[in-house]
């Protein structure tokens, strides 16, 4: 879904929110959704403020070269393959994962956390256009939020 908003004079701000598959998805769906995505950015504006904002099922590290520009120092957790495809994809159109910016204690950054064993995990995001950073005064969950799911609600 996405939805192109008037901010001032003629710039405007185009917001995307999508839900990525399942770890356990095949190959197949997961290329076809992140096919989808590029084509979906390539369609946006170079001139509209983007923000996209999605569980992607990713978790992501900094040692990973495909990671250059597009993360933070402050990450969390362990890397999945969605981590490699939403890297990937940030990088080919210049876009960081606000989420990883931010210092904030590991309650107010995890997302996610599994029932059995307790870790936290960060697989929402919200990402925006490199350029753009410097809009982004903070990014964290509200823990307490009351809402029908198991993840975190993110503010930014």
């Amino acid at each position: 879904m996405s939805l192109r908003l008037p901010l001032w004079g003629d710039q405007f701000a185009t917001i995307i929110s999508t839900y990525t598959s399942q770890m356990t998805s095949s190959d197949a769906v997961k290329d076809k959704f992140y096919e989808d995505r590029h084509a979906l950015l390539a369609t946006v504006s170079k001139v509209d403020k983007l923000i996209v904002i999605s569980d992607f099922n990713a978790r992501v590290r900094t040692d990973h070269a495909a990671c250059q520009g597009v993360l933070g120092p402050h990450v969390l957790g362990s890397f999945n393959d969605n981590g490699l495809l939403l890297l990937r994809t940030c990088a080919e159109h210049r876009l960081l994962l606000t989420n990883t910016f931010f210092r904030v204690p590991t309650q107010e950054k995890a997302t996610w956390m599994h029932p059995r064993s307790m870790r936290c995990h960060l697989l929402e995001y919200v990402i925006v256009r490199r350029r753009d950073r410097q809009d982004v005064l903070v990014n964290k969950v509200i823990r307490d939020a009351d809402g029908w799911t198991d993840h975190r609600l993110v503010i930014s």
